[in-house]
């Protein structure tokens, strides 16, 4: 019988990845004239800011997020997504969640600053954890955020420097550029004309440089060649056609989350979060060079190729705190990780985890079973002979290994597994003094030794 779901799920979408409107009209979304109008450069044109984001909730000129990408949206050569309607439908369905209950999608003004974006999921995500507390009756419930690409930013921001951490339950990850992308280094340099052939497309260089959000997607990490022993960070160099200021006030953002992760480590009922998914095994770029004034992008870091999702880098999708071993890995490039095939399974396992208690699948000290071995003091050398054993709990196998303890050998382990009441397994030896040992998490060890021999 499948468990309630007890917690409230709610889904960050990553750059350009929310439907913009104003005044009632879609200027950026997923309509049949979206690509068309993002040829003519209308689209991004329409979306231009116009000065420098002071990081107040409201900047005046009329435009609001109103919805989440449905279908693929894409700023050719910069920034994909894949859209979220295969995402959502994999958690309401496969999880059992009612919208507006306990699933949320969080659509946010992805030109803006992260920091606003995070004060606003803040609101939100306050107001509906409260209803489904009162509606679910259960006080004891949690927030758990599914975000793609920069969303895990706005989240991240909101969990460690807004308090969020002490209602947040799990983050899943898919491609968050937590130490940032070389993608947007390169746009901000270089500019961005997409062509068709030897003809221009057009020109969204002005629009998309100027989004502080594109800014706080920089690498954090030492990133640019420039000769010097040691590689530097975006925000220590002047770049071409790189603001610097806003360039350090981006690593700040980032320096921010890093240093409230570490004072909250340190008090009560804080506990890690991040279930990072990453995306391997695409050519992704990882560090530049910068000479003669021309800022050149590398497919690999100090000349080792990790790879990653196609934009963020395999060593930028991981937070620094989490490590390696809290990852999983999906072989698909950063648009298609939220709606890859296997990521059904992974998101599915995370956020039933809380449900499953192991302890009840486990003896507790002085509750553990015990192990009769039933073996011969001696046995014939090649000759197969049964090694079996009883015990006072039901489990499925016993393993156990046998140790040449006369001569240097390689251990050999075997499973005994259970026939005519008893847990078996024939084995066949080289002649030796040997010692047996048994296992099992619910079972005392017991251990014994026996004399293999050449007949004579």
């Amino acid at each position: 019988m499948a468990r309630k779901f007890a917690d409230i799920v709610v889904v960050v979408p990553g750059l350009i990845g929310s439907v913009l409107s104003k005044d009632g009209i879609a200027l950026w979304d997923m309509a049949p004239g979206a690509i068309y109008r993002l040829i003519r450069g209308g689209a991004l044109d329409q979306i231009t800011l116009s000065g420098p984001d002071e990081e107040t909730d409201d900047i005046g000129d009329g435009i609001e997020a109103t919805a989440l990408i449905d279908n693929v949206e894409m700023i050719p050569g910069f920034w994909k997504q894949g859209g979220y309607s295969i995402l959502g439908r994999k958690l309401i369905d496969g999880m059992g969640l009612t919208r507006g209950e306990n699933y949320f999608e969080f659509p946010y003004d992805w030109r803006r600053s992260n920091r606003v974006s995070a004060r606003k999921l803040a609101t939100s995500v306050q107001a509906w954890l409260a209803s489904w507390r009162e509606k679910s009756g259960n006080s004891e419930a949690k927030v758990v955020f599914v975000v793609h690409s920069m969303g895990g930013l706005v989240a991240r921001h909101y969990i460690e420097c807004l308090g969020g951490w002490k209602s947040t339950r799990t983050l899943i990850s898919f491609g968050t550029p937590y130490r940032g992308s070389g993608n947007a280094l390169g746009f901000l340099c270089n500019g961005f004309a997409w062509k068709i052939g030897p003809l221009q497309a057009f020109d969204g260089t002005q629009a998309l440089r100027s989004f502080d959000s594109v800014y706080q997607l920089l690498p954090a990490y030492p990133f640019v060649e420039t000769g010097d022993s040691e590689l530097k960070r975006v925000s220590e160099l002047d770049l071409p056609n790189l603001d610097r200021q806003r360039a350090m006030r981006a690593r700040a953002f980032h320096d921010e989350i890093f240093d409230a992760q570490k004072r909250n480590a340190t008090l009560d009922g804080y506990a890690s979060y991040v279930r990072p998914i990453v995306g391997i095994e695409q050519p992704t770029f990882q560090s530049a060079t910068f000479h003669d004034s021309a800022l050149t992008l590398l497919t690999s870091y100090e000349g080792e190729d990790d790879k990653g999702d196609a934009t963020v880098p395999r060593v930028s999708a991981i937070p620094i705190e989490v490590g390696k071993e809290a990852a999983l890995y999906i072989a698909n490039s950063h648009s298609a990780l939220q709606s890859d095939d296997t990521s059904d399974a992974q998101i599915r396992g995370i956020l039933t985890e809380p449900t499953i208690d192991l302890r009840k699948f486990r003896a507790g000290p002085g509750q553990l079973g015990r192990v009769g071995l039933h073996i011969d003091d001696a046995y014939a050398a090649g000759k197969p002979f049964t090694i079996a054993a009883t015990t006072t709990r039901s489990v499925q196998r016993i393993k156990a290994s046998m140790v040449r303890l006369d001569a240097p050998a390689q251990t050999t382990v075997v499973s005994l597994w259970p026939s005519e009441g008893m847990y078996k397994k024939d084995v066949a030896l080289p002649a030796g003094l040997y010692r047996i040992d048994t296992e099992h998490e619910d079972l005392s060890p017991v251990s014994d030794v026996f004399m293999v021999a050449d007949e004579p």
